[in-house]
């Protein structure tokens, strides 16, 4: 009968440790995955006019609805078209909370269409930005795996044509699908795979102390060596400046520029999995905190 119960008593414990907590479903192999996918050859280098980003944009949408993220409010779709026709669409999904507020994580998931010349012509951008683009994915997966419903619905956005000049988000910041008023964060991640390991950059936080303080808090889990407020020049630079200029608190998580930035080497096997990985970690539990807290 002993024997019985240290058996019971060991597979209980076996069990317990087998559970894990939604942000573990955030790992570098799915990272990888997904940004040997978005940054393949086939893809083209993802330009924001090209058929490869429309196939980019319904992959970002069925991994999310698989996910069991659903559309905007008053939204019949995922896909959000922007004003230039010729142009694949921005995309978005929630999960819904219980408030009337929201919490954005970002990304663009564009590149550069192919160059003329050349024995590699193809603009992979591996790093800038299939990786912030596979951080939103494995989120959305890990979102799946709440057993709580947040207070502020937790919104992902993947925008078209950042590289053509912050048309997507540009458009998303003007037609906004929800109010803008109503968004208590947005947490924007472009290139967050190379550099220095552990490392990420964090502009912004002087105002945003909420966020920045969720960030803190998020990081003592995570781990990373943020460097806050270096370059306060890159909050013009990507999807967070239309949100900014609008008064939504906003931050930017990326990394330095590196020598393959804009160039057709900013191939898959240079990145840091698990860089971007612990940056995704670091942003879902956030957003989770920004979402139940005090706004």
């Amino acid at each position: 009968m002993r024997n019985i119960i240290f058996v019971l008593f060991f597979l209980c414990c076996c069990s317990t440790k087998q559970i894990s907590q939604p942000v573990d479903y955030i790992t570098p192999a799915k990272i990888l995955s997904e940004v040997t996918f978005l940054a393949s050859d086939a893809m083209q280098g993802r330009y924001y006019r090209s058929n490869e980003a429309r196939i980019a944009a319904n992959h970002i949408a069925e991994s999310w609805k698989n996910s069991g993220l659903v559309p905007l409010p008053n939204q019949n779709s995922m896909y959000l078209p922007i004003e230039d026709l010729r142009a694949a669409p921005n995309v978005a999904a929630m999960l819904q909370g219980t408030g009337s507020d929201f919490v954005l994580i970002t990304a663009h998931y564009d590149h550069l269409k192919p160059r003329k010349s050349g024995t590699d012509k193809i603009y992979n951008g591996a790093d800038d930005n299939a990786s912030g683009t596979a951080a939103l994915i494995v989120i959305a997966d890990a979102l799946s795996k709440l057993q709580t419903t947040p207070e502020a619905s937790i919104v992902l956005v993947a925008f078209t044509g950042e590289e053509a000049g912050l048309v997507g988000s540009e458009h998303f910041a003007n037609t906004s699908p929800i109010p803008v008023h109503r968004i208590r964060a947005l947490l924007n991640l472009d290139m967050i795979s190379r550099g220095e390991r552990n490392t990420i950059f964090l502009e912004g936080a002087p105002d945003a102390p909420r966020i920045s303080l969720a960030i803190n808090k998020a990081n003592t889990k995570v781990g990373l060596h943020i460097i806050k407020n270096k370059h306060p020049e890159w909050l013009q630079r990507s999807d967070q400046a239309p949100f900014l200029e609008r008064g939504v608190p906003s931050v930017f998580l990326s990394v330095e520029d590196h020598e393959d930035y804009h160039r057709v080497t900013d191939h898959t096997d240079k990145i840091l999995p698990d860089l971007a990985a612990k940056t995704a970690q670091l942003s879902f539990l956030a957003a989770i905190d920004l979402a139940n807290g005090v706004p």
